[in-house]
């Protein structure tokens, strides 16, 4: 019995080592498993956010495309009404324009007729 005890020690030193070093193991694979699950997350997460950024993107490019479209509306806007007041005043303008000529052109008959009258009644 006393070489049973003796050997207890041992094979308990031997157990416990083999314990520590199973433990150990297992911690090691535990912990590269979860680094191996924090990497794939990790290349998700920038996937993820790579294409919230194109999504990003596109939205502000559609969304200065729009305000450029809504400015050249206004600027067209602006445009045919300038266009249109133009017309207007040129058409108004121009009418009196032809009023006038026509005045001076009745003036200057009117003066020759009236001095032919007077020319020829004068005789």
């Amino acid at each position: 019995m006393d070489e049973q005890n003796r050997d207890l020690p041992i094979e308990r030193d031997q157990n416990e080592h083999l314990l520590a070093r199973t433990f150990e193991s297992w911690r090691a694979e535990f912990r590269s498993i979860l680094e191996d699950h924090r990497r794939e997350i990790q290349a998700r997460l920038e996937k993820i956010e790579r294409e919230i950024e194109k999504k990003s993107d596109k939205e502000n490019v559609e969304l200065l495309a729009r305000s450029l479209r809504e400015e050249l509306r206004r600027n067209s806007d602006d445009i045919k009404n300038l266009y249109a007041g133009l017309n207007n005043k040129l058409g108004i303008e121009t009418m009196w324009k032809v009023v006038g000529l026509v005045l001076a052109l009745g003036s200057v008959f009117g003066g020759i007729v009236g001095f032919l009258v007077h020319l020829f009644a004068g005789m």
